[in-house]
């Protein structure tokens, strides 16, 4: 009799449902931890911002002790003058106290930010001024020409700024032309401003308490925003100069983008692309991260303007605060000298 041959064991494997059941696991497993993964990578941007506003406060202390004073947010020129009217922001000054001495090096300081001697400064790109968390500001944007009175032939780039110096809880737009001038500068309050000078002395509030320099949300803003604002180099308002007037974040929430008027608030007020707050910097070296829900002064929704404050009611183009009116934590750590005393856990 013929023998069989012997059968080869049957091979085993997926079926199509247990292919499917295996792909699913896995997909659901990802959608887990994929916000896990993301929300790590955020508090190490996060940290990196941190680490940069410290840098930058560290620089400013060391700078108010070779001078006197901390930075200034910028002089301006008289208009009647020959080159820009508008000068550089508090980065350009310090530079070489966080090791930018090739850049110092470069710049001009005569004619002014927005003149063709300086074009070419305009599109440094320097790290340590932009925050890891919003990528917008590493992109090089084309320079505003219309800042300028003359630039020679080129694609001239501007670099961007995620941060810039504290001016109070307010901004006036300083200018030396301006009729109330010296009144205006002396009705300012926080630490760093157009013509500022202060010294550590001068902040009265303590300088665990007072900031130096705050984040602006650069990436809030569309391509043409991008393009206008926060430029590194320039001592305009709305580019390195914030102030703490509306909530941490809160500006989107109250003003809208497509007014031109309010766009300018925008870029100049407290902001990040970090979810819940801003990191700031204060006058003691530190840095701090203020959430959104900070205590801010109470806002008229009807006229988008802080209760109890007043702009120019005696026709001297100041801000006066009423007496008995509300002022925020935010608004203390914005400020030089208002005398309030904030505890730890406030903010």
């Amino acid at each position: 009799m013929r023998s069989l041959p012997p059968r080869r064991p049957a091979r085993s494997a997926f079926t199509l449902i247990e292919l499917l059941v295996v792909i699913a696991i896995i997909a659901v497993l990802i959608a887990l931890l994929l916000p896990a993964v993301q929300a790590a990578r955020e508090a190490a941007r996060r940290a990196q911002c941190a680490n940069n506003m410290k840098q930058l406060a560290l620089a400013a202390l060391n700078y108010e002790s070779a001078n006197g004073v901390l930075t200034p947010g910028g002089f301006t020129r008289k208009e009647a003058l020959p080159g820009s009217k508008w000068n550089f922001g508090p980065f350009v000054h310090m530079l070489p106290f966080y090791e930018q001495q090739a850049v110092f090096d470069a710049v001009n300081f005569d004619p002014g930010v927005f003149t063709a001697e300086n074009v070419t400064i305009a599109g440094i790109s320097i790290s340590a001024l932009q925050c890891p968390s919003d990528a917008s500001s590493f992109d090089l944007t084309p320079i505003n020409v219309a800042m300028y009175a003359s630039v020679p032939p080129g694609d001239w780039k501007q670099a961007k700024a995620s941060y810039g110096g504290v001016v109070g809880c307010w901004s006036l737009m300083l200018h030396v032309d301006n009729p109330t001038f010296a009144l205006r500068v002396q009705n300012t309050n926080g630490t760093i401003y157009a013509h500022s000078s202060t010294r550590l002395a001068d902040v009265t509030d303590g300088s665990s308490n007072t900031m130096l320099f705050a984040e602006h949300d650069h990436g809030a803003f569309d391509p043409a925003g991008r393009t206008q604002y926060h430029g590194w180099n320039s001592g305009y308002w709305t580019d390195t100069v914030i102030g703490g007037y509306y909530p941490v974040n809160g500006t989107l929430k109250l003003l809208r983008l497509s007014d031109s008027a309010a766009r300018d608030y925008i870029a100049f007020n407290i902001g990040s692309r970090h979810p819940g707050g801003a990191n700031v910097s204060m006058a003691d070296g530190s840095s701090r991260f203020l959430k959104d829900s900070i205590d801010c002064w109470p806002i008229d929704p009807a006229t988008n303007m802080a209760l109890g404050v007043d702009f120019n009611i005696d026709g001297r183009a100041i801000q006066t605060i009423r007496p008995g009116s509300k002022i925020g934590v935010l608004q203390a750590l914005c400020t030089r000298n208002f005398g309030e005393v904030i505890s730890a856990d406030a903010y």
